[in-house]
C-alpha cells in the first residue's frame, strides 16, 4: 500500500435532492491534481522498490498488483493509478467551519440555517493531518462536550 499523505486534490459532498432518502452526491475527485498524480507515481516506484528489496525477501510472496502488464508505458502506469487510488485516511473536510457566509458549521459547531443541529466530527476540520485524524476529532468532541454543556 503505498499512497500521499497531503493530495491536493478536493473531492466533494452535496445532496442529491430534497428527499432525505435519496443518497447523497460523492466524488472523492482522487489525482484530479496533476501534483498528487506525480507524487502517486513517484510513491508507487518507492513501494516497488522497497518490497523487492533484499531485506525482505524471507517475508515477500509474489506481487499481487500491479500485474506485470499494468506498467508497460507512462499511459498504462497513469491508467493503474487511476484504478488503484484510493484513501488510506479519514475523509475531513465536508463540512467546513468559518465565519463567512459559505461556511456550513459555525465556530459553535452548530450548523448554519439549522437550529439545534451541531457538527462534531472531522468533516469540520480544514486539512489533513500527516497521521491519523483521531486525536483531532476528539479535541472537537471535546470541545463540543464542553459548548453544549454551558447550554
Amino acid at each position: 500500500m503505498f499512497g500521499i499523505t497531503h493530495p491536493r486534490s478536493r473531492g466533494y459532498l452535496t445532496i442529491a435532492s430534497a428527499d432525505p432518502h435519496d443518497k447523497p452526491i460523492i466524488d472523492p475527485a482522487y489525482l484530479s491534481a496533476a501534483e498528487d498524480r506525480s507524487l502517486f507515481l513517484e510513491a508507487l516506484d518507492w513501494a516497488r522498490r522497497l518490497g523487492g528489496a533484499d531485506a525482505y525477501a524471507p517475508w515477500r510472496g509474489e506481487e499481487l498488483l500491479p500485474q506485470p502488464g499494468d506498467l508497460t508505458s507512462q499511459e498504462a502506469r497513469s491508467a493503474f493509478i487511476e484504478h488503484a487510488a484510493f484513501t488510506h485516511h479519514h475523509p475531513i473536510g465536508t463540512c467546513r467551519m468559518g465565519t463567512d457566509p459559505d461556511a456550513v458549521v459555525r465556530p459553535d459547531l452548530s450548523a448554519a440555517g439549522v437550529p439545534g443541529l451541531y457538527i462534531v466530527d472531522g468533516s469540520i476540520l480544514p486539512g489533513l493531518t500527516t497521521g491519523p485524524v483521531n486525536a483531532a476529532i476528539v479535541a472537537v468532541a471535546e470541545r463540543a462536550s464542553d459548548i453544549l454543556s454551558a447550554r
